[in-house]
This record gives structure tokens, C-alpha cells and sequence, in this order.
């Protein structure tokens, strides 16, 4: 599997963006590329669903 790296932005794009997250009080993760999300099957999804209740986490399914 190929991971994303995070991507490598000039300070001054950076704080642009700090100033974007302050005020829509999110948080902005910018990457190198976006990686395909996963095909999966709606069984396949449910269980993923079902695991991200269970351990109180969000995953994300890449393709490979």
C-alpha cells in the first residue's frame, strides 16, 4: 500500500491556511495526493461502521 505523504507548503501558505482553520474552526490537513478511497462492498462498509462505533475511532479505506 502506498501512503500519503503530507504535503510541503511554503510558510506563507501555511500560515493561509492556519488563518482558513481559525476561522472555520476546523482543522486543514493538506497532502502530496489524495489517495483513491477503497471500493468496498456495503457489507464490507457496515463492518467498518460497526468497528469505528466499537473503538470510537474514524478509518478510512485507501485503495492499494
Amino acid at each position: 500500500m502506498q501512503c500519503t505523504a503530507y504535503a510541503r507548503i511554503s510558510d506563507e501558505k501555511l500560515e493561509k491556511l492556519q488563518k482558513y482553520e481559525e476561522e472555520f474552526g476546523t482543522i486543514l490537513v493538506a497532502y502530496e495526493r489524495m489517495p483513491d478511497f477503497a471500493k468496498l462492498s456495503d457489507s464490507e462498509l457496515n463492518e467498518i461502521r460497526e468497528e469505528e462505533k466499537r473503538i470510537g475511532k474514524v478509518l478510512v479505506a485507501y485503495g492499494n
